[in-house]
């Protein structure tokens, strides 16, 4: 891995930080935004980025970008949806690929597949019917009942015992790889409007679904307090418990909540972790939970520097095979506009604990400029995406380290860029 800067750090460890490299240019009047990116389990070197693409016209469409060799170069698929959002891309543990997109006006979940990593897609989708929003998907791995399975995971609607139309929590999942999915299940949670979150999975296959509420029925206006809640099953997501509570002071404006697993070997085994965006973007909180999201730590604040001021936005968290915690996010502690509502500068920052998060190394910046949204061709994309969407990508290779993928404005438009950390012993 080619090297831009050790970062040393009074701790423990160090982070190596790569070259921050381009991913994909879409040209002076495209821009990408919400990535999201997957690693073949069967070669490490196949990597897919997806990202939606902001076109002049004002439409959206999306496309995936498949390299066999790293990250030195990609290929490109576009799938020719002219209006579609919100994408997604896992792999099955046989190495076939799975996408997902919102397409058309009714917000229809399409999935495609590719059997080749990526230099090919199926030509027809799997739909899912309409009405969806944040669609995920996961894969189960852990070689329990249910291994081999993939999830679809979205926000939709369902009437409720009263009759009434409510927002929903979907899940479906499918033995076969996305060609077909079995009957899928609505969990109503109560008269609020909320949407799910990214799901995980624990060593027992118990799947894991968080989702935020945020508003009240017919109210433009956001709650006071956004509450983050935690939905387990463990019968392949056929039935849900009742909604376990994780928190009263996420922004879902920051962006989506993240959650991640720790993984089946280590001290911290299925360890749950949670991570906000703060009101007022104020930093960061991260949580976890050792009996299965019945109850969790006090909040651990990231993402709030001495004497600058915090802005800390869309943020994403990952726990790689040792069991270290990454954490990633949009920061523009480095902007010191003092216009109200000004788009602000943003770079993306990085943190990772060793000890399962009840302690983070000092957080380092990990882009190697800055990102401005607020151009003349993407100041209209900014506006709706101001930190590069709702969420970015972060995947832990099988060497151990943390990939990372956002939407970036340093060219004047949002392109996608990568960066690769590795977290390091002092020790070694």
């Amino acid at each position: 891995m080619g090297t831009q800067a050790v970062i040393q750090q009074p701790a423990s460890h160090v982070f190596e930080i790569g070259e921050d490299q381009l991913v994909y240019s879409g040209g002076a009047d495209v821009a990408l935004v919400e990535p999201y990116l997957a690693i073949n389990p069967q070669d490490a070197r196949n990597m897919i980025a997806v990202a939606m693409v902001a076109r002049s016209d004002r439409t959206y469409g999306c496309l995936a970008l498949t390299s066999f060799d790293g990250g030195r170069t990609w290929q490109k698929h576009d799938f020719g949806i002219s209006n579609g959002g919100d994408v997604w891309v896992k792999f099955l543990p046989s190495g076939t690929a799975v996408f997902s997109v919102l397409a058309g006006e009714k917000s229809e979940l399409q999935l495609f597949r590719s059997a080749d990593g990526g230099r090919t897609w199926s030509g027809k989708p799997t739909t899912l019917g309409g009405g969806h929003d944040h669609p995920t998907l996961l894969v189960d791995s852990t070689g329990g009942q249910f291994s081999g399975s993939i999830y679809a995971v979205s926000a939709n609607g369902r009437k409720g015992t009263t009759g009434k139309l409510r927002s929903a929590v979907f899940v479906a999942r499918s033995v076969d790889g996305g060609l077909n999915f079995l009957e899928p299940s609505y969990t109503v949670a109560n008269n609020l409007s909320y949407e799910a979150h990214n799901p995980a999975i624990m060593s027992d296959g118990t799947l894991l679904v968080p989702f935020a509420d945020h508003h009240r029925p017919g109210d433009r206006r956001r709650l006071e307090r956004q509450r983050d809640w935690l939905l387990t099953s463990a019968d392949g997501g056929k039935s849900f418990s009742e909604p376990l509570l994780i928190s009263e002071s996420c922004n879902g404006a920051g962006g989506w909540s993240s959650l991640a697993v720790g993984p089946q070997g280590g001290p911290f085994r299925d360890r749950i972790y949670h991570l906000c965006s703060t009101d007022q973007f104020a930093g960061l909180e991260a949580r976890y939970s050792d009996d299965r999201g019945e109850t969790w730590s006090p909040k651990l604040t990231l993402g709030q520097p001495k004497n600058l001021t915090p802005y800390a936005r869309t943020p994403a968290i990952e726990v790689n095979k040792l069991g270290i915690v990454g954490v990633v996010w949009y920061d523009g502690r480095n902007d010191r506009s003092t216009i109200k509502g000004a788009l602000r500068c943003q770079e993306i920052f990085f943190a990772a604990s060793v000890d399962g998060a009840q302690t983070f190394l000092p957080e380092v910046k990990v882009s190697s400029d800055r990102s401005c949204p607020g151009t003349a061709q993407n100041v209209e994309t900014a506006l709706r995406f101001p930190a590069g969407g709702e969420y970015l990508g972060m995947v832990a290779t099988p060497e151990g380290e943390f990939r990372i993928l956002w939407a970036d404005n340093r060219a004047g438009i949002y392109q996608l860029r990568m960066v690769t950390v590795r977290v390091v012993s002092k020790s070694n």
